[in-house]
């Protein structure tokens, strides 16, 4: 499995994991209604957009025979007055390629991008429904924030799991055996 920055190149790819990822992850949760917001032409665009940010960065998962299997979009922090710096927008990795590491591998390259910018402190929002929320907590994630998010009228619990000191969330030497 390769890890690796996004390319635009790439962004067909990762709207199809973004979609698929997202009906399969939230499916039971969300009603169908704000299911159906998220398309691959608007994950289209929003790939393309982190892609060619100066600020944002996107790296992905690749199997040996050139599929994308999972990617995870990162930047500054988007509230604007939390103390963290950095912020994990999303991470997905499709079914059938879970639980194999890929998800660590995918938050060990955001780790080392936000590092190399300065920037050591992270946090991400995930609906408080997420069945995923273990993995950030296996990270060492705890919960920092809660807010209400309204999707088109439908109203949602949200949490947000921070980090600190992301040179602390593999361990001094995962890190150093992770640096991509």
């Amino acid at each position: 499995m390769l890890i690796r920055d996004a390319k635009l190149s790439d962004a067909a790819g990762i709207a199809r994991v973004n979609v698929d990822t997202w009906y399969s992850t939230y499916e039971g949760i969300l009603p169908e209604q704000q299911l159906a917001l998220v398309t691959a032409p608007d994950r289209l665009r929003y790939a393309r957009e982190v892609i060619s940010a100066p600020n944002k960065g996107m790296v992905v998962a690749e199997t040996e025979n050139g599929k994308l299997v999972g990617f995870a979009a990162f930047g500054p922090e988007r509230v604007g007055n939390l103390p963290y710096k950095g912020e994990l927008y999303v991470i997905y990795v499709l079914k059938p390629f879970q639980r194999k590491g890929i998800g660590s591998k995918l938050m060990a390259a955001v780790r080392n991008r936000l590092h190399e910018a300065g920037i050591n402190t992270l946090m991400v929002w995930t609906l408080h429904d997420n069945p995923y929320q273990r993995f950030y907590q296996s990270l060492g994630g705890a919960i920092v924030y809660t807010r209400t998010l309204e999707i088109e009228g439908f109203k949602t619990l949200e949490r947000a799991y921070g980090w600190w000191d992301t040179l602390k969330m593999f361990g001094e030497e995962q890190y150093r055996n992770q640096m991509l």
